[in-house]
Order: structure tokens, then C-alpha cells, then sequence
């Protein structure tokens, strides 16, 4: 069995509970998880399914595919979808607050959620996004969360999103996701380009994952006025060149240990490049990319990092790290 397989036997097939590795005590370090999508269509099936997706089956049949890269990908996330339109404002907000609260549950102090891009349709969805987080805080009254619109830039509709982002940036919008098609070559950044451009404008980040499986993309993004994060990055480390361009604009990493583990974006746990980076003096945060259908936690995303490694004094600096990020004093 490759040791991607064992990673997988020993940490996700567990039924000791919903989530993996609460191995360590993290009542003295904060955990802030950068990259966290809401995943609106495994919840809302968990919701509203009388047969909803058994995630852990789903996750064990990954072993069947050897190679890692886009067949996992689908594999895992293939679920099918609901048109946002027949989706009530109340309905939006049960299943953020489904997502926070299992972020705040498993020891999130800060989660940074990621909202597909038909939320506008409901019009003010950083109200309904507030009225979730409340929801949450009464039992977890510490707990504090940020929103991120993701933005699909194969959709017909999506440049027209850029005229919303003032407002929804007055109302509390965090930033905005750049996701594309091709994944693994190269794609066109003509609207990418216009959307970065106005979020920066509307003082909103820029994130966008990228180098996942190839280095495809990864010139053009770092090219993009505006982005100042950029997700996975595993293959940035084959090129100086990339390195050097992330240092140099200051540009964050959201690191998803799980996610690259078990999607095949490194051939090993231990061949995942966060050391490269963080000996590049780059700055990195940890997420969990999709929690629900990656069986995981912030908690054992830092632990993960622990056993791969890193120190709990870099530790300690990639939560301190988040936590300028999000202006949440620790």
C-alpha cells in the first residue's frame, strides 16, 4: 500500500468520531482556518437528503483510485447540485451555520468561509452570512468568522458580480475566490483580471488556488494585480522564479494538508513542500479546504502539521500570521 493509503487507513478511516487527530491539547495556541469552503451542495444533502452521502465510504473508495490529480478530485466532490434560485434565505443560513459550527465545535477560533457565487441572488448575503454566525456564537460566544465569495470564471455571470463587491465590501465581505477551468493548464485570465482588479479596489482580498497538480497557472496568477493569497501552491517549490515572486508581494499560502494528502497533489505526507516554504520566509496559513467530504478540522490540520515536522514555534507563527491577517488580536 502507498504510504498516501496508510495516511488514509490510520487518519480519516477512524469512526472514533466525525473528525481525526485531536491528538494534541491547543488551549494555548489559537487555530485560524484560512480556507474553508462552505461546501453548499454535500450540506445542503446532508440536510435535506433521506439517503445523504456517506462521506467516510466516500473517502475509503479514494484507495481505488492509485493516481492522484483531477480524477480524485471529482471523485470526492462530485455532488449533485441545487439551483440557488429555489433556495430560501433562512435555508442559506442553516447551512453556514452548519459549516461554522462545526469549524467552532472542532476549535476554530476563526474560520474564513467560502460562499458560492449564486449567494448574491439573495441579495444582502452578508446579512444572512451575520445572522448564521450569531446563530453559532450563542453556544460558541468566542468564535468569530469571515466571508469569501467564490467567483467562477467559466460562468456566464461572473464579471457581472464585480459590480456588487463595493457594497457587499461596506457590508462586511472579506474577499473573493478566483476559480477557473482548466485546473491543470492553462486558462484565460481575461475576467479573472477584471474581478481581481475590483476587489482590490473595493479593499477586498484576492485569493486563488493554484499549482495543485501543475504549475499550470501559476505564472498567470502571480501576474494579477490584486491577489494576495493564493491556495495550495505545491508546485510553486519546482520554480524559483515563483518563490521569489511570492516573497516579494508578500503573498500568503494557504497550506490544506489533508486536502494535498489525499487528493495526490504530493506523492508523499512527507514530500508536502510547507518546510520550502517556510525556510523561504513565506508567509503561511492553514486550512482545511473542505472539511465535510475531507473528514477533517483546523485542530487536525495544525496537528498534521505538527507530525510532518513544524515546529509548534512556526506553528505558533502561522496562527499569529492569521491573525494580523484577520486583524483578531491573540
Amino acid at each position: 500500500m502507498s504510504e498516501i493509503g496508510q495516511f488514509f487507513l490510520a487518519e480519516h478511516a477512524s469512526k472514533r468520531s466525525r473528525y481525526t487527530g485531536l491528538w494534541c491539547d491547543y488551549r494555548l495556541m489559537e487555530l485560524f482556518d484560512l480556507h474553508q469552503h462552505v461546501e453548499w451542495n454535500s450540506r445542503l444533502n446532508g440536510l435535506l437528503s433521506s439517503a445523504p452521502i456517506d462521506w467516510p465510504a466516500r473517502r475509503e473508495g479514494l484507495s481505488d483510485i492509485p493516481t492522484g490529480g483531477l480524477a480524485r478530485l471529482q471523485y470526492l466532490f462530485s455532488v449533485p447540485s441545487t439551483d440557488m434560485e429555489d433556495v430560501s434565505s433562512s435555508l442559506f443560513e442553516e447551512v453556514v451555520a452548519d459549516a461554522l459550527e462545526d469549524a467552532a465545535a472542532a476549535g476554530a477560533r476563526f474560520t474564513q468561509l467560502r460562499l458560492p457565487q449564486e449567494a448574491v441572488a439573495l441579495g444582502s448575503f452578508m446579512e444572512h452570512f451575520k445572522l448564521a454566525l450569531k446563530q453559532v456564537q450563542r453556544d460558541y460566544p468566542d468564535f468569530q468568522a469571515g466571508a469569501m465569495l467564490s467567483l467562477n470564471l467559466w460562468d456566464p455571470t461572473a464579471e457581472e458580480v464585480a459590480d456588487v463587491l463595493p457594497d457587499a465590501a461596506s457590508e462586511g465581505l472579506a474577499g473573493i475566490e478566483l476559480l477557473y477551468v482548466p485546473y491543470a493548464a492553462e486558462a484565460d485570465w481575461s475576467i479573472g483580471r477584471i474581478l481581481a482588479t475590483s476587489a482590490a479596489e473595493s479593499g477586498l482580498e484576492v485569493s486563488v488556488p493554484v499549482g495543485a497538480f501543475t504549475d499550470a497557472n501559476m505564472e498567470s496568477v502571480l501576474q494579477l494585480d490584486g491577489v494576495s493569497r493564493i491556495g495550495h501552491g505545491v508546485h510553486a517549490v519546482g520554480d524559483e522564479r515563483f518563490l521569489q515572486q511570492i516573497r516579494e508581494r508578500s503573498i500568503s499560502v494557504e497550506i490544506c494538508l489533508t486536502s494535498a494528502i489525499l487528493l495526490g497533489m504530493v506523492d508523499s505526507p512527507a514530500g508536502h513542500p510547507i518546510h520550502t516554504f517556510l525556510n523561504e520566509d513565506i508567509d503561511v496559513v492553514l486550512g482545511t479546504d473542505s472539511p465535510l467530504r475531507l473528514g477533517t478540522s483546523i485542530a487536525h490540520e495544525y496537528d498534521l502539521a505538527r507530525t510532518l515536522g513544524v515546529s509548534d514555534s512556526d506553528l505558533d507563527c502561522i496562527s499569529r500570521r492569521a491573525s494580523t491577517l484577520m486583524s483578531i488580536a491573540i
